[in-house]
Order: structure tokens, then C-alpha cells, then sequence
């Protein structure tokens, strides 16, 4: 049976195709050419050696299962909230059908964050890669479930080729064991399950029995929602936490924020 991960990757099949008639990727590349930029060091960003919480702290506008999450949302204004109150990184969602996301609001973040960003989307080609880093993106989502190893490995490739880091998600032992075969550096381990929405850091709390690498990065993903979660994940080999819906349906986004870094005190 077909999941809602499978219905917005045919629909961004299509949307593509539409894309690189009106942008080719040579324009694209002219464009990178054009306005070259220091990528930030997203390794060092979201592996800290000072024991402190590291926070990728996520945009996003709406989701297919749960709907708008807050009107009004100035992708901006998040950003600077975000990085003013100690995230290390910010993800933004670039989908715009089932997200409400935009390209456009990660280069108008980029032009005044000073933070790594990620380019959270359903990525399946290299047109897309180069559609990341052209927007200013310094590190990039590749999904696990739905790509096959060998294509999983070829994007992996090319991001380190244009010195963009990829976060590898995976969601099950079958994910997880693609993601150590094509040499992942950034491991996310999302909790939602992909076919109802539903969180469940049952799931990182068993990927994380694995015998990882000690230079990989672990970042837990959704249905984090308090600090005792960070802390008992951050115990079981967690270094990083990706954080969306709480923050976005927060009524005082800054203290969140600080109770989920466990600054607030």
C-alpha cells in the first residue's frame, strides 16, 4: 500500500520536471558560480565537544497529517528567534504543496542567519542538490526509506563533491543498515511514522542499540517535545535533536527553546 512518503515523492517527480524546464541546471550552476559563499562547518555545528544540548530547530508551516501548525509564520522571524536563543542549526521546509515550504525562504533566511541550514525536502535527484546549495543551504535531507543504495550513495556523493553535507534519515533497521552501507556521516533517526504521522522515540531508542561508528552523528527526529526526552536520549547516543512541531505550536517560542537546550535555569 502506498504511503503518504510515496504520494509526496510522485508528486515532487512531476513538480520537477515543470522546474528544470523554467530553471535548467546550467542556470543553476551559473548561479552558484555567480555568488560563491563559505559553506558552514555543519559537523562541528551539531557535534559540540562541550557536552551541550545542539538543537536543529525546524520552520515548517504546516504538515499533511496535522495541518497548519501556526498562522502567520515569517520564516524569518522564526530564524532570528531560533538562532537568538542558542539553536545550532535551523532545518526550513523548501515542499510547498504538503508543507506550505519555499526555496525562497531559505535564501532569505541564509541572507541573515549565520547558522548552518538545512534543506528539508524529498529529495531524489541532483538537479535538487544544486537547487540546495544555489538557495543557501549548507547541508541537505536524503531519505533512506524511499531511495535505493545505490542512489542514496550517488546524491551522498555529489553533496560532498559541492561541500554540502547530507543528513541520511531512516526510520527502521532496513534504513538504518543502508544508510552504515553508503558511509552516512550524518544519521537522523526519525520517529513519525510515515503511513498515520504518529511519533514514537521507541524508535530511536532502539536504533540506537547499533553499534554506530564514533564519528557519526546521531540526530533523533519529531515527538520530541521536553528536556527529560533530550536527556535520556542524549544518554542512550543521541548528539543532536531535530525539533519542529513543538516549537512551532509553542506560545513562548524563546523559553521553549531554552527549556529544550536545558538553558532556562
Amino acid at each position: 500500500m502506498a504511503t503518504k512518503l510515496d504520494e509526496i515523492f510522485e508528486n515532487k517527480k512531476r513538480e520537477i520536471i515543470e522546474t528544470k524546464k523554467s530553471v535548467p541546471l546550467a542556470t543553476l550552476k551559473e548561479k552558484i558560480a555567480g555568488n560563491p559563499r563559505e559553506l558552514l562547518n555543519v559537523f562541528s555545528a551539531l557535534k559540540g565537544k562541550d557536552g551541550n544540548t545542539r538543537i536543529i530547530a525546524e520552520i515548517k508551516k504546516k504538515t499533511p497529517f496535522k495541518g497548519e501548525l501556526r498562522p502567520g509564520v515569517d520564516p524569518l522571524e522564526f530564524a532570528k528567534i531560533y538562532e537568538k536563543n542558542g539553536a545550532a542549526a535551523i532545518s526550513v521546509l523548501t515542499e510547498s504543496q504538503y508543507f506550505n515550504g519555499s526555496l525562497r525562504f531559505l535564501s532569505d533566511v541564509r541572507d541573515q542567519i549565520n547558522i548552518p541550514l538545512l534543506r528539508k525536502d524529498f529529495i531524489f535527484d541532483e538537479y535538487q542538490i544544486y537547487e540546495a546549495l544555489a538557495f543557501g543551504a549548507d547541508f541537505f535531507l536524503l531519505i533512506a526509506t524511499y531511495l535505493d543504495e545505490g542512489l542514496l550513495r550517488e546524491l551522498l556523493q555529489l553533496g560532498k563533491e559541492l561541500g554540502l553535507p547530507a543528513l541520511v534519515e531512516v526510520h527502521d533497521e532496513e534504513d538504518l543498515k543502508k544508510a552504515l552501507s553508503v558511509n552516512a556521516e550524518i544519521i537522523g533517526v526519525n520517529n513519525r511514522n510515515l503511513k498515520n504521522g504518529t511519533t514514537d522515540l521507541g524508535i530511536t531508542r532502539r536504533l540506537l542499540k547499533n553499534n554506530f561508528d564514533s564519528g557519526q552523528i546521531i540526530v533523533s527526529e519529531s515527538g520530541i517535545n521536553g528536556r527529560d526526552q533530550i536527556t535520556e536520549l542524549a544518554e542512550l547516543g543521541a548528539h543532536c535533536f531535530l525539533v519542529g512541531e513543538s516549537l512551532m505550536r509553542a506560545e513562548n517560542i524563546p523559553a521553549k527553546l531554552k527549556e529544550l537546550l536545558g538553558t532556562n535555569g
